[in-house]
């Protein structure tokens, strides 16, 4: 038998994909506008990009793209209210984007309006199973001492993204937090097996490693990360972790 042909659009395929609607003037200004603060966003230039997003808004108000454009830009450049108001009202419009709910509830976080932030990671995560989502969750919980609910999103952080070295070092921390310290060693190491040179899991680990008990293998751990500390306060704490090694006993932890 011959081989299948290639079937060719019918006439009336073809004449529906001819027919896209023209957008008007203002419509084209909007995307054009859009667009430039776009690239603007993604090499860094912040400024630029508010101004092309409000250029954009004015040109068509209430366009998607625009709004979500806004609440990116002001997000990153620490305007959080701002970010917050934009993300809103591109939510309003598509509610079902997990996208826009994840970032709106980053946004919230950053408003420390708590509530609502849950709301909006929950949601994102409903939708799309947002493994950025279910991480802020798990962070959220613990900064509320919620620990075993945190744990419960920072596994299925992990499950979504196992080679997210924060959701092992979340996982970790927690752990930790419920005296799960074996555990919470694992976890770390399986973080730092994905990123070696974090020295937040380096100095966690090596923590862990104290509350297990296990002195010897804490010390090369915390020795080896002590030069990389920039952050005085914790370079100080990290020195005492191994001064108490050295005087064989064990720092308040």
């Amino acid at each position: 038998a011959p081989g299948a042909a290639i079937l060719s659009p019918s006439p009336v395929e073809a004449q529906a994909k001819s027919k896209k609607p023209k957008l008007s003037a203002s419509e084209k200004k909007a995307k054009d506008e859009y667009e430039k603060g776009a690239v603007a966003l993604r090499y860094g230039f912040t400024d630029e990009a508010i101004r092309y997003g409000q250029q954009s808004l004015a040109a068509l108000p209430g366009y998607f793209n625009a709004l979500a454009l806004l609440g990116s830009a002001y997000y990153t450049k620490g305007e959080y209210a701002l970010s917050v108001e934009h993300y809103e009202k591109a939510a309003a419009l598509k509610p079902d984007s997990a996208e826009i709910q994840r970032n709106l509830g980053l946004a919230y976080v950053e408003v420390k309006d708590d509530g609502k932030a849950f709301a909006a990671l929950e949601k994102a995560f409903a939708l799309s199973g947002d493994a950025e989502a279910v991480y802020s969750l798990g962070k959220l919980c613990f900064t509320q001492k919620r620990f075993e609910e945190a744990l419960s999103y920072a596994l299925k952080a992990v499950q979504k993204d196992g080679k997210s070295a924060k959701a092992y070092n979340l996982k970790g921390v927690i752990l930790n937090q419920l005296g799960r310290y074996a555990e919470a060693a694992g976890s770390f190491q399986a973080g730092l097996a994905l990123a070696p040179d974090d020295i937040g899991l380096q100095i966690n680990l090596g923590i862990a490693y104290l509350n297990t008990d296990e002195p010897a293998k804490a010390k090369p751990v915390l020795e080896a990360v002590l030069p990389k500390i920039e952050d005085p306060a914790l370079k100080k704490q990290v020195e005492d972790y191994l001064k108490s090694i050295k005087d064989g006993g064990r720092p308040g932890l």
